[in-house]
């Protein structure tokens, strides 16, 4: 059947108009458009809400067309453009229809992806289980669907109570914040309080870059940039509270605000917490805000969702701590096939060969038959045999489909150790986008057994922190385990210091240092003739 288009603003498959021109902004005006489609769904994942949409639109450069009569929403927040919902239909609709608005979105992602830089490909983000297995069933799409973070939800009685074994921290510390504010008061948002709303969102942004410096997701998008969209699209659910009829909450202490928090009724079963900021000086204010906001502002509600944690190492931590009762499951749809993401232990450095130090600025360690190179996909096949034989646990060791990602991902920089013509030794560092800059993570280091006391390890990273620091990355991050201590006496000898203790941050409750290495300034860029 032929593809339809929105009068109002026609996107053709072919792209033929400027995207600018059939694209356009979410308004208050597309409430009804969107109420059609996300009705549809038995049960809608915190994404799939005409609020969220609206208050993401600037952040994430939120752009929607209406295609064969489904919604379809676009996000160019990332140096590309995909999807930041599935097709969704206004009415009833056929899977031929489907079909050829999928297919028309992929074409405009092309069309925009090829114009473009593009930092990732073409792709459906956050397409819940109900919406992947109907698309799954139409047997002439060929799809792949890769899992992305899920929705968080809990028994909304279990939040109000925090009752039991496992959530007796937060129980003391709600009661901890009440004996230390007896006077503590609750009341709704007015427009009164939001210029205070806003000073303590700014606060609230500027104490956790401080406490979460050089944190990235799972995309390596620094959380500082996250965090930097996260209080633009608060500050529109700050003024579209009434617009969008939804609930909120301020906590205030011997009249001092203290936290705030905004939601909605998603489902009449399901209330969904969009915000919550708290201020760093109250112990406790998270967990009696959280709990009462449940308890006073979802009466009819069971479950409560929290959304998902954007991939953050901490916030899946903090969610997990309340115990969800259930995920609400996402997917990533491409049309290449599902690459296997992610590593065996994504932060930490797994290994690293104690011996003497390698010069800096050079190449050439322990001889002449020893030398580091920017690895090629032809290194994969040895770069695997490392893994087997200097990890016993298959668990902790890199897949050939892991190991050749890496290679081809423009954000890492993976090199490789010979000696006499032979890889000895591997390394990869990640490159993290933040607001004004770049920074580094030094991902893994992992020597051969066999060449271990010559250096290898430590002459590994010294190439590698020589080659962002060419690039002008001037700050480097890494993890280790707290009881490492030669690693971290290695760490510190290349210019690492620490700047944060990571509590039971590894697998048995070990804590973790996060350590900073900061290059001196003007650092010549690197030409592809360096890295050859």
């Amino acid at each position: 059947m032929e593809t339809q288009v929105d009068d109002r603003h026609p996107c053709p498959p072919t792209g033929g108009l400027a995207l600018d021109q059939c694209l356009v902004p979410v308004t208050l005006d597309d409430r009804e458009l969107f109420a059609a489609a996300t009705g549809m769904l038995r049960e809608p994942i915190s994404d799939a809400s005409f609020a969220a949409s609206l208050c993401w639109c600037e952040p994430l450069l939120l752009r929607r067309a209406v295609i064969n009569d489904h919604v379809c929403l676009f996000s160019a927040a990332d140096g590309d453009l995909s999807m930041m919902l599935p097709p969704l239909p206004t009415r009833l609709s056929s899977d031929a229809e489907l079909a050829g608005a999928l297919e028309a979105c992929f074409e405009i992602m092309d069309a925009a992806n090829d114009r473009g830089p593009g930092v990732e490909r073409s792709r459906i983000e956050y397409v819940s289980d109900e919406v992947l297995e109907h698309i799954r069933s139409i047997r002439a799409l060929p799809l792949s669907a890769s899992p992305m973070p899920g929705d968080y939800v809990y028994r909304r009685d279990a939040l109000v109570e925090l009752a039991g074994g496992d959530l007796k921290g937060k129980r003391k510390l709600r009661s901890k914040f009440l004996r230390e504010n007896p006077d503590v008061q609750t009341a709704d948002i007015t427009p009164a309080d939001i210029p205070e709303c806003v000073e303590l969102l700014s606060l609230w942004r500027h104490e956790a870059d401080l406490r979460h410096e050089g944190e990235a997701n799972d995309h390596l998008i620094g959380v500082d940039v996250l965090r930097e969209r996260d209080e633009r699209s608060t500050r529109r659910y700050l003024e579209l509270i009434d617009e969008l009829g939804l609930v909120s909450m301020t906590v205030r202490a011997s009249g001092r605000l203290v936290g705030f928090t905004i939601g909605e009724q998603l489902t009449p079963a399901m209330g969904v917490v969009s915000v919550e900021k708290t201020h760093p000086d109250f112990a406790g204010a998270p967990q009696f805000i959280y709990s009462e906001f449940c308890r006073t502002r979802f009466e009819g509600a069971t479950e409560i969702n929290a959304g998902d944690d954007w991939g953050i190492d901490t916030l899946r931590y903090t969610k997990q701590s309340y115990r969800p009762s259930k995920m609400l499951s996402k997917s990533v749809l491409t049309r290449q096939p599902v690459h296997e993401p992610g590593g065996p232990e994504p932060s930490t450095v797994r290994l690293l060969s104690r011996g003497r130090p390698a010069p800096r600025h050079a190449e050439m360690i322990g001889g002449p038959t020893m030398s580091i190179r920017r690895a090629t996909a032809e290194d994969a096949a040895s770069m695997l045999d490392i893994e087997s034989r200097a990890f016993a646990d298959s668990d902790d060791r890199f897949t050939l489909r892991q190991i050749r990602r890496l290679i081809a991902n423009p954000r890492a920089r993976v090199a490789v150790a010979e000696h006499e013509g032979l890889v000895a030794g591997w390394c990869v560092a990640l490159i993290r986008t933040h607001r004004r800059t770049k920074s580094g993570r030094v991902y893994s280091v992992a020597v051969d057994p066999a060449m271990t006391g010559v250096g290898l390890g430590r002459g590994m990273l010294n190439w590698m922190l020589d080659a962002l620091e060419q690039e002008g990355i001037a700050r480097v991050y890494l993890e280790v385990r707290a009881t490492n201590v030669a690693a971290i006496s290695l760490y510190t000898s290349a210019g690492f210091r620490a700047i944060k203790t990571l509590s039971r941050y590894y697998a048995g409750d070990v804590d973790g240092l996060r350590m900073l290495r900061v290059a001196p300034s003007g650092a010549p860029a690197l030409t592809d003739g360096d890295l050859s």
